[in-house]
């Protein structure tokens, strides 16, 4: 296994029907949060609230995010319930 390769791949149900949004755990202790789509394909008509996506996610799970590329963010020193905050927010995403 490559240094780069992720130890856990935790899929996120129910976030975009095209393709569901996975968080990989790296060997370091961080995460990335992979979309297929941003914005999601229930938002094309949309794209503007999406501008400020890493500041969402920031906000909701209370920690630095970094969007190092169109459907990647990363989070560099996460907390033990990050990916359950990461997965709350996403799930009740739309009805925001």
């Amino acid at each position: 296994m490559d240094m780069d390769d992720p130890v856990d791949i935790i899929t996120v149900k129910g976030f975009d029907p095209e393709g569901d949004p996975e968080i990989q755990v790296m060997a370091d202790g961080s995460l990335y949060l992979v979309f297929n789509f941003i914005p999601p394909s229930w938002a094309e008509d949309n794209p503007d609230e999406f501008d400020d996506f890493d500041e969402q996610l920031s906000e909701a799970i209370e920690l630095p995010v970094e969007w190092e590329d169109r459907e990647v963010f990363f989070i560099e020193q996460p907390e033990e319930d990050t990916c359950d905050r990461i997965r709350s927010f996403l799930a009740t995403y739309r009805s925001q």
